[in-house]
């Protein structure tokens, strides 16, 4: 028996990258009032934010697009700052300098 996900739209072909692509949109949603994305601190749109949305692109089209921003979207998480267990508090020490 086969369950469809109602959560996903119905065009996408990689639901993992769909969804991973969500996550990191969800985190980088937004500048803050000096101009930088509130969850890394880069300039927005940060890169992360710029990667998700190519990775949303990618999801609704043939796999061999999907398979490379899969493979940037992993190597994005394996720089240091983009963990998923990094305390988000622990990033700034004084406004503006970024410690990871």
């Amino acid at each position: 028996m086969v369950i469809a996900d109602q959560s996903v739209p119905p065009d996408i072909v990689d639901r993992l990258l769909w969804r991973d692509a969500q996550q990191m949109l969800g985190r980088h949603a937004e500048a803050d009032h000096e101009g930088n994305c509130v969850w890394c601190g880069w300039r927005w749109p940060c890169a992360p934010r710029r990667l998700a949305e190519r990775a949303e692109t990618a999801s609704r089209r043939p796999w061999r697009e999907a398979w490379t921003l899969r493979h940037d979207l992993n190597s994005i998480r394996a720089m240091p700052g983009f963990g998923d267990n990094m305390d988000r508090g622990a990033r700034y020490h004084n406004r503006g300098d970024l410690h990871y």
